[in-house]
């Protein structure tokens, strides 16, 4: 990871006020190329504003983001869109295009949004996102967890190709929330695949702790709109600061197929029988 801001996208100081209400308090974030950063936090800890800001959609207080140790403000929207992408919490697209119209969409910021290649591209996305069979269907037809998987398969092809100015990032708010199990790995294990070529970062927030622990490189904890701890998933977990943040009884196990991951026992059951991980 990079020691300085250069190849990473940073919040750094960051305050946001609406009404007298603090929603964020001096919140340092970063997101490097190569890993997959997941925020948790108690509703209303400020996780969505944070992508907000993040993302440049809301102009923070105080503090500053950075691409590259460039303030986003620097960058020309198309650019900006090129190298990050962001899938939010609820599309109010109710339009009746056909998905592959939707995902195509996500080729509007780049020189040559038409043509084969473009085409190849959508197609792609489309398959990594499980919707390929989904693409003469309308938009509007579809169901909540079918219309999350195309807009993740939009802000795929959206940053699909690398680019010659630097490392790209995917912003994902609760992306798995309307999905089934099944397509709740599917697609953090392709979190995972997108991160291991070393040239794009993922941050995604998440309500499910196992689902964090299983696949997260490190854990982003925030409460009250600040940062509680961030480190790697079994150092959040060890350290108590999950029961602290969510006010609940949260214990953990050696996952037993994932040798250095936790497996994350809350509630009742926490407080009567799960040892302690070693």
């Amino acid at each position: 990871m990079a020691a300085g801001s250069e190849g990473m996208l940073a919040a750094t100081g960051i305050r946001v006020q609406r009404g007298g209400t603090s929603l964020l308090d001096a919140v340092d974030c970063q997101v490097h190329p190569g890993e997959l950063l997941v925020v948790l936090g108690p509703n209303g800890a400020g996780k969505s504003t944070l992508l907000r800001v993040l993302s440049g959609e809301l102009r923070p207080s105080a503090g500053r983001v950075t691409l590259d140790g460039h303030r986003l403000g620097q960058f020309v929207a198309r650019d900006l869109a090129q190298r990050r992408a962001v899938l939010p919490q609820h599309s109010t697209l109710s339009f009746p295009f056909r998905v592959q119209d939707v995902v195509a969409m996500g080729r509007s910021p780049h020189r040559d949004p038409s043509g084969t290649a473009q085409d190849s591209i959508v197609a792609a996305a489309m398959a990594l996102a499980d919707v390929a069979h989904l693409a003469g269907r309308l938009y509007p037809s579809l169901s909540g967890g079918e219309r999350q998987r195309v807009q993740l398969a939009r802000v795929l092809a959206q940053i699909w190709s690398p680019v010659p100015a630097g490392p790209r990032f995917l912003l994902l708010d609760e992306p798995t929330a309307a999905l089934d199990i099944a397509h709740q790995h599917q697609l953090l294990e392709l979190a995972r695949q997108l991160v291991a070529g070393g040239d794009l970062g993922v941050l995604a927030i998440l309500h499910d702790l196992n689902l964090a622990c299983a696949y997260a490189d490190r854990i982003l904890l925030l409460a009250a709109g600040r940062v509680v701890t961030q480190d790697r998933p079994a150092a959040v977990v060890d350290g108590g600061h999950l029961g602290r943040a969510f006010a609940i009884p949260i214990e953990a196990i050696e996952h037993p197929r994932q040798p250095g991951r936790r497996l994350v026992i809350t509630g009742a059951a926490a407080a009567v029988s799960a040892p302690s991980a070693p």
